[in-house]
């Protein structure tokens, strides 16, 4: 219901030539047979498609997490997004750090402790999920501090303005 909700309001904008600005914080969609039969792929693609088609200015803030296929989904830079910009303390990824290294090293934690496998965590999301880490691989083309958020988007917006 949200993914249309929200859907229906890009379409909105569109029509009437309003920019967007997408504040970011998602931990990804969860798997299961109960999300499939609710349509959340369907609903999902939706959403996908209204920021895609949209021409409008479309500015995306990640405050938190943006992980997986939401995180796409929410006015990517794939999805031709202007402008992306990440606070510092932002996480950008395919999937959070627990999950990670239960793929990524499932062999070598298998018999370890908890505190093993959060240390493990812990050193993948700073190595790959920081907002400086998703800068340097172009998910993200600015790291800006909350305390600038207000001047970078204004900038943006009036740069984009002609368009």
């Amino acid at each position: 219901a949200g993914a249309e909700k929200a859907a229906g309001f890009i379409d909105r904008c569109e029509r009437f030539g309003l920019p967007l600005l997408v504040l970011v914080d998602t931990p990804g969609f969860m798997p299961g047979s109960r999300q499939e039969r609710i349509g959340v792929i369907r609903h999902g693609a939706g959403l996908l498609r209204a920021f895609a088609s949209a021409s409008v200015p479309k500015l995306t803030l990640v405050v938190r997490k943006a992980f997986g296929g939401a995180a796409i989904t929410m006015n990517s830079r794939d999805l031709g997004a202007d402008l992306v910009f990440a606070w510092p303390g932002a996480e950008v990824g395919i999937m959070a750090a627990s999950e990670a290294v239960a793929i990524t090293d499932r062999r070598r934690l298998q018999d370890a402790d908890p505190r093993e496998r959060e240390l493990a965590a812990q050193e993948y999301a700073e190595r790959h999920l920081n907002a400086d880490a998703a800068a340097s691989g172009g998910f993200v083309d600015e790291v800006i501090e909350p305390e600038q958020t207000r001047d970078r988007l204004s900038w943006a917006l009036a740069a984009l303005e002609s368009r």
